[in-house]
């Protein structure tokens, strides 16, 4: 399963989306980035989950645009 998370404040409210495919996931994920990603405060994580805690995949901030981290 992949989550992706949007917030304007660090534990602010939260936009999320969870889905099942990872190129989907990654797909929301970078219209997010399209629509949000200019505001100065927000962040968007992408997180796959699975037996294991939860893994960061792909964070983007304004500051350092995209990251992507080792599956």
């Amino acid at each position: 399963m992949f989550e992706m998370v949007l917030r304007f404040t660090v534990g602010g409210p939260a936009v999320t989306g969870e889905w099942g495919d990872g190129g989907t996931a990654v797909r929301k994920f970078r219209g997010f980035v399209g629509l949000y990603g200019d505001h100065a405060t927000a962040t968007i994580t992408l997180t796959s989950s699975g037996p294991a805690r939860p893994r960061l995949l792909r964070r983007w901030t304004h500051k350092r645009g995209e990251e992507v981290f080792a599956p």
